[in-house]
């Protein structure tokens, strides 16, 4: 028998080697736009710490304005160096032509956008997005099986992964910004809902009279998505609570401030019990409270204004009796800004802490009265600060704003045993914008020491 002709030969390895190509799995091939960013390979990628996250919501993340233009393999900080956690409805999945894995998210309110698990085998060499990516795709795996069909999974999950801007080209429950979590770097189903609730410091000491603050916090997990009511008990006769705000709004997860009056309440150790309830849960923390008895000394002089501005000095103005602001008590106070328009107004009062003293806490009263309507931004803002005899800045106590406003008068209490034996002034600075009047009224001040 002859040997085969090699043209012969030739044609039918042509011929192999076309069906080779044209093979499914020889098609398959990873992304193109972007893909850097989305797999962990860019120039930015450092900046990423794949070992922190952020948590935060959907509506947030569709509210971030689009990058123009979006660069090809640089990031856009924050929103793309961040490790972002979302608690959601995974509603819809399906394996894109890239091999990622598409997936829909849904919010309560029915807002959507884009996550996507690419194929770890498109995840480049040395990666810090490759073991996240690796898990992701196993648990997904595990629970269902992807196709390049649409499938409808409609499953409450806790998701983590890397924020990245994505071209618009008409992606099922893409945002409107076109905000994805691309890379998705962790994925649990049905998470476990709940918040948990703590306290800093964990104890306080007041001398009787006075007022002590704490910070109440608190932090969601799984889908929790809900506001916490705040409330305190076991407080003792002649004495009083108040926080602010009185609830962390949805989803459950920010901070407050409880204050602890101590009014007439007898000396001794008290148990607080400071408890959040929301989204069925309810939970607890005990702070423990000492009231102390003793002599107390209160350095402001004229705390109430009602002498006029004897002992303060402020800008022209500030001291007033007009009836356009309500005092706390008595018919004078401190009225910073309230103008409409762009002004800064100062007050303080320079006052000699003793050494020998072992607390002082200053409280006053504040009301905040704004023509501004919005929720989100801070136009005029109040500072509260202590400085030096100079005016040189020691610490910022607080800072206020249009955001803070509220109908009657709250009080505010702040330590400052740290400042024992030096000249402090008390300094309050108030800062309005040019467009709608933000009053800041402070009255009736004390700064008792023992």
């Amino acid at each position: 028998m002859n040997p085969r002709p090699p043209r012969v030969a030739l044609a039918l390895a042509l011929v192999l080697l076309l069906g080779l190509l044209l093979s499914p799995s020889y098609l398959e091939a990873c992304g193109v736009e972007r893909w850097s960013v989305k797999t962990g390979t860019d120039a930015d990628v450092g900046k990423i710490n794949v070992n922190s996250s952020t948590a935060n919501t959907i509506a947030t993340m569709r509210s971030w304005t689009t990058p123009s233009p979006i660069p090809a393999n640089n990031r856009v900080s924050p929103f793309e160096t961040t490790v972002w956690v979302l608690s959601a409805t995974l509603t819809q999945y399906k394996l894109e032509d890239d091999q990622d894995y598409h997936l829909i998210l849904k919010d309560a309110g029915g807002l959507t956008m884009i996550a996507e698990i690419p194929d770890p085998a498109c995840v480049g060499t040395g990666s810090p997005f490759a073991a996240g990516v690796s898990r992701a795709r196993s648990a997904f795996d595990a629970r269902f099986n992807a196709t390049t069909s649409f499938q409808t999974a409609n499953i409450p999950v806790q998701i983590k992964g890397v924020g990245m801007f994505d071209f618009q080209h008409g992606q099922t429950g893409v945002a409107p910004n076109g905000i994805e979590l691309h890379a998705v770097l962790d994925i649990v189903f049905n998470p476990t809902t709940d918040f948990s609730i703590g306290v800093s410091p964990t104890s306080l000491s007041t001398v009787r009279g006075n007022a002590s603050t704490a910070t109440v916090s608190t932090s969601v997990s799984g889908g929790f998505n809900s506001s916490v009511a705040l409330s305190a008990s076991g407080l003792p006769s002649g004495a009083s609570a108040s926080f602010s705000p009185t609830s962390i709004g949805a989803p459950g997860s920010g901070s407050s401030t409880i204050t602890l009056s101590s009014g007439t309440a007898a000396a001794g150790t008290y148990s607080i019990t400071i408890t959040g309830t929301g989204g069925g849960k309810t939970h607890s923390v005990v702070l423990s409270w000492t009231v102390t008895s003793g002599t107390v000394q209160q350095l402001i002089l004229n705390p109430g204004f009602e002498s006029g501005g004897t002992s303060w000095t402020a800008t022209a103005g500030v001291i007033t009796n007009s009836t356009s602001e309500a005092a706390h008590g008595g018919t004078w106070k401190a009225w910073l800004d309230g103008y409409g328009a762009a002004h800064t107004d100062t007050l303080f009062q320079q006052v000699t802490i003793p050494s020998t003293i072992t607390t002082a806490t200053l409280t006053f009263w504040l009301h905040i009265d704004t023509a501004e309507t919005t929720t989100t931004t801070a136009f005029d803002t109040l500072k509260v600060q202590i400085t030096n005899s100079s005016g040189t800045v020691l610490q910022t106590l607080a800072t206020y704003s249009n955001l803070n406003h509220n109908s009657g008068f709250s009080q505010k209490s702040f330590n400052l045993s740290s400042f024992k034996g030096q000249t402090i002034r008390v300094l309050f600075t108030g800062i309005e914008g040019s467009i709608q009047q933000t009053s800041f009224v402070v009255d009736d001040f004390a700064l008792n020491v023992q």
